[in-house]
């Protein structure tokens, strides 16, 4: 099956093969690929790595919209991803000199390539809470029941795959322990700076398993609000350098 993607205040579109064994984009996919676009608007030749690409919507959006990337390496885990970020890519007619794709557990098969700018949309939500939704339904979420066991490492990680300058986005999802993540940042002595701060209704199927989300709140594995009856969830986009 093949879906129009786009996002608001932007006029570019791309298409996409979707499959139910490949990471379905969310909200957070959306609100991670607007924060990009807002800090690389101006620069130029830059080389990116899409660290969990997913079916490749970040990378073949940012190269449909700007003509001066000069190369995206697209990377997942998963063999399904891969296969399916290939047939987009041909799908949206995008260049064989701009980009590659590589079956990879984060860093492990890059081969010391060095990058202006990782975008890490690797999963990042308590596997607990993966469990209950739809989001990760046939695809693996190995991300610990507080949601930090990839993004502490690849932040322990990712500096060695940077050129001069160089910089990661991505994202925390409240569904996951921010504060654990913070104080890794803090102790590399990293600087980072929020790009933006967003406030989401959670999926229906969520309000069957309060007391599982009370509970990981209460233990500090997760975070959310209840508001007018509403759960709300929060996605925050993290600029680090």
């Amino acid at each position: 099956m093949i879906e129009k993607f786009k996002i608001k205040n932007d006029k570019t579109q791309i298409n996409l093969n979707i499959s139910s064994k490949v990471f379905y984009p969310t909200e957070t996919t959306k609100y991670l690929l607007e924060a990009t676009i807002k800090k690389i608007s101006k620069k130029k030749n830059l080389v990116i790595l899409d660290l969990g690409c997913g079916n490749g919507v970040i990378g073949i959006f940012l190269l449909k919209k700007f003509k001066h990337i000069k190369h995206i390496t697209f990377s997942d885990l998963s063999l399904n991803a891969v296969n399916v970020t290939k047939k987009n890519l041909r799908l949206n007619k995008i260049s064989l000199k701009k980009y590659e794709v590589i079956q990879s557990n984060q860093f492990d098969n890059l081969n010391q390539k060095k990058f202006d700018l990782i975008i890490n949309d690797v999963s990042g939500i308590s596997s607990d809470v993966a469990k209950i939704t739809s989001w990760f339904k046939n695809v693996p979420c190995d991300s610990g029941n507080d949601g930090t066991k990839l993004t502490l490492s690849i932040l322990k990680n990712f500096s060695n795959y940077l050129r001069k300058n160089g910089s990661l986005i991505f994202p925390i999802i409240s569904f996951s322990n921010e504060n654990k993540v913070l104080k890794l940042i803090k102790k590399l002595k990293l600087n980072y700076k929020y790009l933006s701060v967003n406030s989401w209704p959670v999926p229906k199927v969520l309000y069957k398993n309060i007391k599982k989300l009370n509970k990981l709140k209460k233990d500090k594995k997760i975070y959310f609000e209840v508001k007018y009856n509403f759960i709300l969830a929060n996605t925050k986009i993290l600029f680090v350098k």
